[in-house]
């Protein structure tokens, strides 16, 4: 298989949420800079497409268009469902016997079955490889091509969009081998830790403020002791009460995810008791109309069992 510098590729990116835009953004301003094929763009809500567009971008009216002008596709959408639906409408499109090389990256965190099942129709189409490459990373990471991407699946497929990654996308790539599923499941159990540190931070944040000590002398200690970008974005958040405009991660895809952790811990036996605590307060804080909330608005649930308000008055 050649370089991904092989002016035959066409690439296309389906799914421009909050991580899918700048990561869309980024590889359009590489394919304009080499001066390859502009990015195929496709989203369900064609108004996303508008800001890739006008930097040059050209956008899809419907999946069977990605699938039969492009070669590329990288995908990055919102749950399970959705990925199950774009795949199947995908795989419908594709034209087994005319003889393109087509590499799927799929990018969302899903469940390691769901990427189980859809390898496996890959698989029976010929020349079509699937590869399951979730990244770890906020917005402004993928804005700033700073994410990190586990790579996973046909190691020939890899290194050819290898060049699409780093530097474009990320900063770094953590192989996990051939097996697709290793890859949802590494994904979840590193955003298990993320939501450790906010859960951390949730019962920190709370406890300075019913002590007194409050958020701000708390958010001095956090900067001169854990100067890492979880503590010092979450941490603000909840400093600030900015986890309804400065939004992430949303509370809705936050249980998504910690829902696909303690499956996964069910699965192979094995203990969660910080995800079931996050699952707790999630739950707490939609029912409180935080739905589409950051995630880190979980200070919230700690805030009302502390006796405190959600958001300070």
């Amino acid at each position: 298989m050649a370089s991904s510098s092989d002016e035959f590729d066409r690439i296309a990116f389906i799914g421009l949420g909050a991580m899918g835009l700048p990561m869309a953004t980024n590889l359009q301003n590489y394919l304009k800079s080499q001066d390859k094929e502009p990015l195929v763009v496709y989203n369900r809500t064609i108004s996303k497409t508008e800001s890739l567009v006008e930097i040059g971008a050209i956008a899809a009216q419907s999946l069977k268009q990605v699938a039969e002008q492009t070669n590329i596709i990288f995908t990055s959408l919102a749950n399970d469902e959705a990925v199950n639906q774009v795949y199947s409408e995908l795989l419908e499109s594709l034209k087994p016997n005319d003889g393109k090389n087509v590499i799927f990256i799929e990018m969302s965190t899903i469940y390691p079955t769901t990427i189980a099942n859809i390898k496996e129709k890959v698989e029976k189409i010929p020349n079509v490889h699937i590869l399951c490459c979730p990244v770890w990373g906020p917005p402004i990471g993928a804005k700033n091509a700073q994410l990190i991407i586990i790579t996973s699946g046909h190691q020939p497929a890899i290194d050819h969009v290898m060049p699409l990654f780093i530097p474009v996308l990320g900063k770094k790539t953590i192989t996990v081998g051939d097996d697709v599923t290793k890859a949802a499941e590494f994904k979840l159990i590193g955003n298990f830790f993320v939501g450790g540190v906010v859960e951390l931070l949730s019962e920190g944040m709370t406890l300075a403020e019913k002590t007194g000590i409050g958020r701000d002398k708390l958010m001095e200690f956090i900067d001169l002791f854990f100067p890492f970008s979880s503590f010092q974005n979450y941490g603000k958040k909840m400093q600030n009460d900015t986890f309804p405009t400065e939004v992430g991660f949303t509370v809705t895809n936050s249980l998504k995810d910690v829902g696909h952790m303690r499956r996964l811990a069910t699965e192979y036996e094995c203990p969660l008791p910080v995800a079931d605590i996050v699952h707790q307060h999630l739950i707490t804080v939609k029912a409180n109309g935080g739905e589409n909330y950051d995630w880190s608005s979980i200070v919230g649930a700690l805030r009302i069992a502390a006796g405190l308000s959600f958001v300070k008055k």
